[in-house]
């Protein structure tokens, strides 16, 4: 029997995705493009509602990585056989200077500077299950990266 405490883990589920080095958005790393649509919008944030497919600062550009991880979700849901009903709204926040500094020392494998990544899904009674990761980027540059040849969004 679904259970909505599995919230949790399909939300832990997306932010490992969305960490990844295969989110791809146009060949290159989701995160790098998403840090430098930040810097061209005068953010430190940005916010993806999977369920409005909506980002904010809004941008056309990320409408299939949106897709991509709305597609996700829904097969999260179905092989737990949890209704959509009992999503209410499932928010992934990219914070390009974050506020807190990570608990424990975070391994530098990239260039760039600190971020955390926080993905949290309310469910229809107004629970949040939520998680969230620190790691590094810099805003994506196409003379310092190379494009992947399998783009996943």
């Amino acid at each position: 029997m679904a259970s909505r405490r599995e919230l949790k883990s399909i939300a832990s589920g997306l932010l490992d995705s969305f960490i990844s080095r295969n989110n791809d958005v146009g060949g290159y790393w989701g995160i790098g493009k998403l840090c430098l649509h930040a810097q061209d919008n005068a953010t430190s944030t940005v916010k993806l509602d999977l369920l409005s497919q909506m980002v904010f600062p809004e941008s056309a550009e990320f409408s299939k990585l949106m897709e991509g991880y709305d597609l996700l979700l829904q097969r999260h849901l179905a092989a737990r056989n949890i209704p959509n009903s009992w999503v209410a709204s499932t928010i992934i926040e990219l914070e390009f200077s974050p506020s807190e500094e990570p608990e424990k020392q975070i391994p530098v494998i990239t260039w760039g500077s600190l971020f955390k990544l926080s993905v949290a899904i309310w469910d229809d009674r107004g629970k949040k299950y939520a998680v969230s990761a620190y790691s590094y980027c810099a805003p994506h540059d196409s003379k310092k990266e190379h494009r992947s040849v399998g783009q996943r969004f």
